[in-house]
């Protein structure tokens, strides 16, 4: 019974005209991807004051050639549309001083814009115990328009420690949705 749909499916697509089966071909679709990206933060022992400011190394992704996307394209212009549809994240690798609470935001910058994302205040020893995984909440419209554009995103993440000194690893997990067109001129 299974080989008698697909000689079916086989006879429908033999029917189609070139034109109907281009249009067939053409069709967006939408790739789900997640990468993860880990942000060390290390602030020194400054006893002249509690809170210290810090800013994390750099993430870096571009959406051409991330592994889930670029096996489906031809060529990079086939991106119609990248959506962030969520960002967690969660502290590990904690060390230092057991009173240290960080607060901050993640900075996300596409082209020449940047937009920054509230992390909830936590103390990092506890966090870092407990495995809790936090979800960045906000707007990811202005970010969404951006990657359409440009395809690529860097982001770090700044912010202060209350007690010092501690090191510690933010590990930041981004989903999104990645549309595209095939060209089928590139196949």
């Amino acid at each position: 019974m299974r080989q008698h749909h697909y000689i079916s499916i086989l006879f429908i697509f033999v029917g189609l005209s070139c034109d109907e089966a281009k249009e067939l071909f053409e069709e967006e679709f939408d790739v789900e991807t997640t990468f993860v990206t880990e942000l060390e933060v290390n602030v020194p022992n400054d006893a002249s004051q509690d809170a210290v400011e810090f800013q994390s190394n750099t993430g870096l992704w571009d959406f051409r050639n991330d592994p889930n996307v670029a096996e489906f394209l031809g060529s990079p212009d086939e991106i119609t549309k990248i959506q962030i549809t969520s960002v967690r994240y969660f502290y590990k690798d904690v060390v230092g001083n057991d009173d240290a609470f960080v607060e901050g935001e993640i900075v996300v910058a596409v082209g020449q814009g940047t937009d920054e994302f509230d992390t909830v205040v936590t103390n990092l020893r506890q966090a870092d115990e407990n495995n809790t995984l936090y979800t960045l909440e906000g707007d990811f419209s202005n970010v969404n328009a951006a990657l359409t554009l440009f395809d690529v995103m860097a982001f770090y993440y700044s912010g202060s420690v209350s007690d010092n000194p501690v090191r510690f690893v933010t590990d930041v997990s981004i989903t999104a949705i990645v549309t595209i067109k095939p060209n089928l001129d590139n196949l």
